[in-house]
């Protein structure tokens, strides 16, 4: 369903309607196909059992059931042909991307059914875009085809001989931005369903990147460069060096910003890096400058505003504004596109749900009206729900387990805190390392001592003190941790689980 979910959220009724006034009826011959669309439209569907029992009357006809579904993609993938894809909001390189596309769609027909003239009109015009907006991969078929028009066709030695030279020239850089993609996604994968800090990567990026910096002087092309720069990053956050990650993207955005036309999702990707950095290093003014800028160049819903959103959260918690981060949070999961983002995206809003919670719960966030969410709240649900990041011990998994701990502290659950503290401990000293956690480790400690000063709060400060000056000696940009894995920074939460004493 999530596929259909992304088409319906691209083909909106409001865009079926202008095709219906413009061009007449482009609606699904079939009843049922139509009232599949529409429930997707409204958000009402999250699994094909109860798409099956809407449309059908019965979870059981999974075949029929089957072609309607069939049916309704096939109407959404014409539609998206049809639909005029250059709406106001959309920067220039955004429009001549569709442009050109679609113009080269017509090319390539034009050519498959022998009508060379008229296609070279159309190449021209393609080429002119594709130089212009810099999409090399367009460039270097449309110069091929120059290339073999005037060769093989017309004989005109002297624009023969230009294309072969422009042929040559983007299928350079058409391999330099491929083998940059290559190397950036060999070092991503390991992100994927995983926040643990991952030091190999340094090695491995400083030499992947050394492979490419030959290209990045020679070349300036968007792709290039937007993934040379991205490689460039992880060279530094790998190893959590904010302060050296900043500059590279300062200098990333300085070149974006020099180009003749709105390099928006490169801008919005390294103002995203500048924010993550500024969450560590406790600049939250600049924070939310980058947060700002950055959002000038999205459009609401995609998967980038998402992960706009979810970092803001997390600068708003750090920032201890904690009222602002719980109106982004319902803002963001009311969306109508959140049950189409991928299931590691979902589960870390369950994870600010979980200290959003917290939150309420001793009283730093009062909601402006009850909240079934917060209300119903269930700590064994909520661990179900995020299994992909209870099995990253060393990653998201920690502020799984100590939002746990508090959970029973706040609770008044001590006999379950007493029974769970044991393996706790085992799992601290097993998982995390002085090297790679050390905070998260140090605070832990420190939770520790909460049943074994038998829940008293001086008794637990005083057994605690150590592991809280060692924590206070180990600044948070240069923790050997993720950036997300303190949700709340642990100096804050410890006032608070003080508070619950």
């Amino acid at each position: 369903m999530d596929d259909l979910r992304e088409l319906t959220g691209i083909v909106t009724p409001k865009k079926l309607e202008a095709l219906r006034r413009r061009y007449g009826a482009y609606l699904p011959r079939d009843p049922r196909v139509k009232r599949l669309y529409d429930l997707l439209v409204a958000g009402k569907l999250r699994t094909d059992a109860e798409a099956m029992q809407a449309i059908l009357g019965s979870n059981k006809h999974v075949l029929k059931f089957r072609r309607i579904k069939i049916a309704l993609r096939e109407y959404l993938h014409q539609m998206l042909l049809i639909i005029d894809l250059n709406l106001p909001h959309y920067h220039q390189r955004q429009t001549a991307y569709y442009e050109a596309y679609k113009q080269w769609a017509a090319l390539k027909l034009l050519t498959g059914k022998g009508a060379h003239i008229a296609s070279m009109d159309v190449a021209k015009s393609t080429l002119k875009l594709a130089r212009k907006y810099e999409f090399t991969d367009i460039a270097v078929d449309i110069a091929r085809s120059f290339r073999l028009y005037y060769g093989s066709l017309v004989g005109d030695i002297k624009q023969f001989d230009h294309y072969v030279k422009l042929t040559r020239t983007y299928e350079d850089i058409f391999h330099f931005e491929n083998l940059a993609e290559e190397l950036y996604t060999d070092l991503v994968i390991r992100y994927v369903n995983t926040k643990s800090t991952q030091t190999e990567v340094h090695t491995q990026a400083k030499a992947s990147f050394k492979r490419l910096e030959p290209a990045l002087r020679k070349y300036d092309t968007y792709r290039l460069h937007f993934v040379g720069r991205l490689m460039e990053v992880l060279i530094y956050t790998s190893i959590n060096d904010y302060k050296s990650t900043v500059g590279i993207c300062d200098k990333a955005i300085r070149f974006f910003e020099q180009k003749p036309y709105i390099a928006s999702i490169p801008l919005q990707v390294f103002l995203y890096q500048e924010m993550v950095c500024y969450v560590q290093l406790r600049d939250f003014k600049r924070g939310e400058a980058a947060a700002a800028r950055g959002m000038q160049f999205i459009e609401e819903g995609s998967f980038n505003w998402f992960k706009y959103q979810e970092l803001f959260l997390l600068l708003s918690l750090h920032a201890r504004q904690y009222k602002r981060a719980y109106d982004t949070y319902l803002e963001t999961v009311a969306h109508r596109r959140f049950a189409t983002l991928p299931d590691s995206i979902r589960q870390i809003w369950k994870i600010m749900e979980a200290y959003l919670y917290f939150l309420i719960e001793t009283g730093k966030i009062v909601p402006a009206k009850p909240d079934a969410r917060f209300s119903r709240f269930r700590v064994v649900r909520f661990v179900n729900e995020v299994p992909l990041f209870s099995k990253d011990k060393r990653g998201m998994n920690i502020p799984i387990l100590i939002f746990q701990i508090l959970y029973l502290l706040q609770e008044k659950k001590y006999g379950e805190m007493l029974d769970r503290m044991e393996a706790i401990s085992k799992y601290s000293s097993r998982y995390l390392k002085k090297k790679d956690n050390y905070r998260s480790s140090c605070f832990i400690k420190m939770l520790l001592q909460i049943p074994a000063s038998d829940f008293h709060r001086v008794a637990v400060e005083r057994h605690a003190g150590k592991y809280a000056a060692l924590l206070a000696k180990a600044p948070i940009d240069f923790a050997g941790q993720s950036h997300d894995i303190e949700i709340i920074p642990y100096e804050d939460l410890w006032e608070m689980v003080l508070g619950l004493l």
